[in-house]
């Protein structure tokens, strides 16, 4: 078997998941693990098979495997497929799954559809939680971009000055969002029956107006990065894919793309979500056994007993 029937093969093993997610028949939110699944898996690919298969293009590798195609060629194939996988997952989700969760009142909020009570809610968990830990970084013109680590997600902000000032002038900005120690998914007051959620880097974009005090922000968009293993464990492996929310201008795209050294094939869009597999954390946050498969019962003791004895 070739690269390129390798890698494409267990692309389309990956796909059950989605295949489950579109599943009528199974609970609402064993599909949703689905769509986390199929991502979890994703990122993995990325980190070691596509990884592999850029440094193989890195490296001047022409020869055809066995007379199978190019580490180029294969690597072109996969990306290829990639995208159309993702675009399912997103379609799945958008207009099969979220429908669903809402008629379940379960809703995930962005951050222009937060009420009242909701903001004034997020405003003190923000204050309280999460703008302690919290460290914009200025992107200046011919200074290399911040390390983006692997999976880690961030917020790009454009922002632009409110009023004259002589310090250093600065149009971007980059926000890690500590998703390692806070919910990717913060819970919202609401009525009763409704599980309605926020996603943390959407907390973190609905109160930027007090991180940048003397600037008006422009936009923001979230971004991962996913990059490959490194056996050494001593450096940040090369970027394989970005991913992003939202449309970003194109010369903030390019900016990324030129500091990942990444083509613009690598960059995928997600709506919605820039991780899918985050939503582990919110299968796991909705307590809702009936929406969920049923866990499977222990075994009874004495039966385990009784046919010891009797064997």
């Amino acid at each position: 078997m070739n690269s390129a029937h390798r890698e494409l093969s267990w692309l389309e093993l990956n796909r059950r998941f989605l295949k489950d997610a579109h599943n009528p028949s199974l609970p609402l939110l064993e599909r949703v693990r689905c769509l986390a699944s199929f991502s979890s898996n994703l990122d993995n690919f990325f980190m070691v098979r596509v990884a592999e298969l850029q440094r193989r293009v890195r490296a001047g590798e022409r020869a055809a495997e066995h007379g199978g195609p190019s580490a180029a060629d294969t690597l072109k194939a996969v990306i290829a497929r990639v995208h159309e996988l993702v675009d399912e997952q997103q379609s799945c989700f958008v207009n099969e799954v979220q429908p669903l969760l809402a008629s379940e009142g379960i809703f995930l909020l962005s951050h222009k559809e937060a009420t009242g009570e909701q903001r004034s809610f997020l405003e003190e968990y923000f204050r309280r939680r999460l703008r302690p830990i919290l460290t914009p970084l200025a992107i200046y013109s011919g200074q290399p971009f911040p390390n983006l680590g692997n999976y880690s997600l961030s917020l790009v902000v454009s922002i632009r000055p409110s009023a004259p000032s002589v310090l250093p002038h600065t149009t971007l900005s980059v926000i890690h969002i500590p998703s390692q120690a806070l919910p990717g998914f913060v819970p919202l007051p609401a009525p009763a029956g409704m599980h309605v959620f926020m996603q943390l880097e959407d907390v973190v974009r609905l109160n930027l107006s007090t991180i940048y005090t003397g600037y008006d922000i422009v936009s923001s968009y979230a971004i991962r990065t996913t990059r490959e293993t490194d056996p050494s464990e001593r450096r940040l492996g090369a970027a394989v894919r970005l991913q992003h929310d939202g449309d970003p201008p194109p010369e903030v795209l390019g900016r990324l793309l030129s500091d990942l050294e990444l083509s613009p094939a690598h960059l995928f869009e997600a709506e919605g979500f820039a991780a899918f597999s985050d939503l582990f954390e919110l299968y796991a946050a909705i307590d809702l056994p009936r929406l969920k498969d049923r866990p499977l019962a222990p075994f009874p003791a004495h039966v385990l007993v009784s046919e010891r004895s009797s064997a």
